[in-house]
């Protein structure tokens, strides 16, 4: 793992990555390293964090460093997830001023944001459902591997995921990521914003400050949500049980597959999550205009 320290002059010359209209981004300033910067002549992002943003109150920024420096240092000596080829690693600590600032990894040229595309509502669905499918396959790769530590994603999103340019999906923000030991970071999107997780507390434990602790039934739940969304072209967790309910009555009785109401139904039961990854591909595309969420409510007015 590569160690460098920034002045801040050096700092201010950076340039920002570009970050496409819409995609969530609030813990970090991200920064383009040059080549030279480094012995292997890769070109890097520099996760320049900003800890108050997204840990107030809750972390200080020593704790939080230390934390994200164990994730990913063991990340690191581990060549079970090492050899995971869609997760992009970060594989270096930068100091700023001699200030611990962040973290930087590897640059996909030629990238796209997968939030960007999950969210864009003039994208069909069937383009979108290769896409979930690889999100899938990724998750379930890890659960498989037997690495070191065990890992979990934690506060996965569909934002912590891109595209390169032959289309492949890769995971990336995994300083941010659980290795099972120790307190957990705070979550920041699906597991936070959805109050009614807490009514399962065997299945989705906490911290005594309350804070979720990752597993395998986060991580799917997180998964399941974001294809909810992907169909629904809306933010289900935002909405009661009851509503959730409906609206999977209403698409099952449109023509998902069982399988895939199974696994979005085990999502609020005291049950495993599993992964609905090889079913994706059993949805009609043709539904695509009937299982938007605003023509559910058409047809439940009292919601």
């Amino acid at each position: 793992m590569h160690t460098i320290n920034l002045r801040m002059r050096e700092l201010r010359k950076l340039k920002e990555l570009y970050i496409e209209p819409g995609v969530l981004n609030t813990e970090a300033l991200l920064l383009v390293l040059k080549k030279k910067t480094f012995p292997d002549n890769i070109v890097r992002v520099f996760k320049f964090l900003d800890l108050q943003i997204r840990y107030a109150d809750l972390q200080d920024d020593a704790n939080v460093f230390a934390k994200k420096l164990f994730t990913v240092s063991n990340l690191n000596n581990d060549d079970a997830y090492l050899g995971i080829e869609e997760l992009i690693i970060p594989d270096t600590v930068v100091y700023v001023d001699e200030e611990l600032s962040g973290f930087a990894m590897p640059l996909i040229p030629k990238h796209r944001n997968l939030g960007a595309i999950i969210n864009n509502d003039e994208i069909p669905l069937k383009e979108k459902i290769p896409y979930l499918k690889q999100m899938g396959g990724i998750i379930e790769k890890v659960e498989k591997t037997d690495g070191k530590y065990p890992f979990y994603f934690g506060d996965l999103n569909e934002f912590n995921f891109i595209i390169d340019k032959d289309d492949i999906v890769r995971a990336v923000d995994l300083d941010s990521s659980y290795l099972g030991v120790g307190e957990p970071l705070s979550m920041a999107y699906y597991l936070l914003k959805n109050q009614y997780i807490k009514s399962l507390p065997e299945k989705y434990k906490t911290t005594d400050k309350g804070i979720i602790i990752p597993t395998n039934n986060t991580d799917l739940y997180c998964f399941n949500m974001i294809i909810l969304n992907a169909l629904a072209k809306e933010n289900i967790y935002r909405y009661d049980i009851d509503t959730y309910y409906k609206y999977l009555t209403y698409i099952k009785e449109l023509g998902i597959p069982i399988e895939l109401i199974d696994a979005l139904d085990n999502i609020y039961i005291p049950k495993d999550n599993t992964n609905p990854r090889d079913i994706l591909d059993n949805i009609d595309p043709s539904l695509e205009e009937d299982l938007d969420f605003k023509v559910f409510k058409k047809k439940y007015k009292n919601l």
